[in-house]
């Protein structure tokens, strides 16, 4: 339809021809299928009285007739016998109610201020006179003007009378379709009338009135086309409302249309969290996926492939990220398979289209080379590229072993004080067996103006007690604590007797988050 297209090559030879025409008459007998018969099929309330001249002269005949007035997306049904033929596979999501234009209408868009997206609506003028189509409003900037064109009834027999030809079954190859070369090269010299509705509030178009002699062959269509821009959070749907007449008649007519999209990322994951629970040393290695996916990048995509993602496990700042938490497959879903994608991340709340999709593996490992994963809170986020696109999913756990808190929480929570004064606070910590011994790992526990200081108590029951000691100076803590940790070391007590010289037993360190806020006066 775009008067910049280019028209297919004139030679060539027959092999040539079909590369263009066997295409282009699978596409054009889906719509004449779909939308020819459905169109000249009026429904109770459409039907209207001929005049002589044989156009309609009713008044009860609206001056324009558009074919949809709304424009989204539509997901094919998931059902396996329509997985290898989408546009043809009954809607997921409307039921009966199938538009192949909602169907090919792309409906998620990476944002940009540059780019114009359009979205077409065919109409036809059954009127013996010219209709005007005028402006009365916008929703918003973001749809930023339109065009109309009158296509030329006989082009529109042609097209017609050759599509229901060319889906006729009569043959491996049928001739009639390479004429359908020359209706879709006159599509694309279609005269536009273009308005910026920004700069032309009351933007007006012109229809041509319908042929003297009309047929359901020889018809006045027409496409109205607008078009919007994408931005990052955009207010949708976006709607424009126009009024038509009749020329040199009382005949009025109002239209809403009405745009749905979506504004999306050049990527995005089926999830954002992995929440691993409660492990400890003697938990074996677990596994978890994810997918990382794209409504807008695949094969032909005019944002380019999705390309295969390089992941990066990062720690919080000042902790070493350890071997304990890593990514250890990346496999490209197959395009056969992406439906299995979309029933996920629906499942997930997310409707979406997936134009490619890599399926992640993520390993957890409480034990690598002899290493033991530290206790308390495990906080990793897994960075993910694929060339300028970027998602990030979290790893969290909680490993648990020789040591915790008496109040059986996770983190320690220091009561709200103010920060000028600086406070103190002293949680009770529990040791799994007396023949536990503690120690503040200073280097590793933060912030560095905080004091973190150890005092054992009597044991009791079997366990070990300690209270730990954390001292907040005057003026060093204003606002929410921020990656606050305190580390601790937990090790085998030398048996009594032991030799001073004898090899110190391997500790476990355990990580205990800090919470808290400063007030400020």
């Amino acid at each position: 339809m775009s008067s910049g297209a280019t028209p297919p090559p004139a030679s060539g030879g027959l092999k040539s021809a079909l590369k263009v025409a066997v295409p282009l008459v699978a596409l054009m007998a889906v719509i004449f299928g779909a939308t020819l018969f459905s169109m000249y099929t009026p429904k109770p309330q459409e039907e209207t009285k001929s005049g002589g001249d044989g156009a309609a002269a009713s008044n009860s005949e609206p001056p324009l007739r558009f074919f949809n007035s709304e424009r989204t997306w539509d997901p094919p049904s998931s059902e396996l016998k329509y997985r290898h033929l989408p546009n043809l596979a009954p809607s997921a999501i409307k039921g009966d109610d199938y538009s192949l234009q909602d169907r090919v209408f792309a409906g998620f868009y990476e944002p940009s201020s540059e780019t114009l997206r359009r979205a077409a609506f065919w109409f036809e003028n059954r009127n013996p006179n010219p209709v005007l189509l005028q402006l009365k409003g916008i929703s918003c900037t973001a749809c930023s003007g339109g065009r109309l064109a009158a296509i030329p009834p006989e082009v529109t027999k042609t097209y017609l009378q050759r599509t229901a030809l060319a889906s006729l079954p009569i043959g491996t190859f049928n001739a009639f379709g390479v004429g359908l070369l020359e209706p879709a090269v006159e599509f694309d010299k279609l005269e536009w009338t273009t308005h910026k509705y920004r700069d032309d509030p009351n933007a007006t178009y012109k229809v041509p009135a319908a042929p003297a002699n009309p047929d359901k062959w020889t018809a006045q269509w027409g496409i109205l086309e607008l078009t919007f821009t994408v931005s990052k959070d955009p207010k949708v749907p976006l709607s424009a409302q126009f009024a038509t007449k009749v020329e040199g008649t009382n005949q009025v007519g109002a239209h809403l249309f009405g745009i749905m999209f979506a504004a999306s990322e050049a990527c995005a994951v089926s999830r954002s969290t992995i929440d691993v629970g409660e492990i400890n040393q003697l938990t074996g290695d677990r596994e978890y996926t994810f997918v990382l996916y794209s409504a807008t990048r695949g094969p032909k995509s005019e944002f380019d492939d999705l390309l295969p993602p390089v992941c990066t496990v990062q720690a919080t700042p000042g902790t070493d990220a350890g071997p304990f938490v890593a990514v250890t497959k990346v496999v490209r879903v197959p395009d056969a398979d992406l439906f299995e994608v979309v029933q996920e991340t629906a499942k997930a709340g997310q409707l979406t289209k997936v134009k490619a999709a890599y399926r992640v593996t993520v390993a957890v490992r409480p034990q690598v080379n002899g290493a033991r994963i530290p206790l308390g809170a495990l906080d990793r986020t897994i960075y993910i590229s694929s060339g300028s696109a970027t998602a990030a999913v979290k790893v969290n756990a909680m490993v648990k072993g020789a040591v915790w808190l008496a109040n059986g929480k996770t983190e320690i929570e220091v009561p709200t004080f103010k920060g000028r004064m600086g406070t103190v606070h002293v949680p009770e910590l529990v040791t799994e067996s007396t023949a536990v011994e503690l120690t503040v790992v200073e280097d590793e526990s933060r912030p560095r103006g905080f004091k973190y200081q150890l005092t054992p108590k009597a044991d009791r029951g079997g366990q070990g007690y300690y209270d730990l000691r954390i001292t907040i100076p005057p003026s060093a803590q204003f606002g929410a604590f921020r990656d606050a940790v305190v580390v601790l070391e937990a090790k085998p007590k030398k048996p009594a007797g032991a030799s001073p010289d004898a090899t110190a037993p391997q500790g476990q360190r355990i990580r205990i988050p800090v919470r808290g806020f400063g007030e400020q006066g």
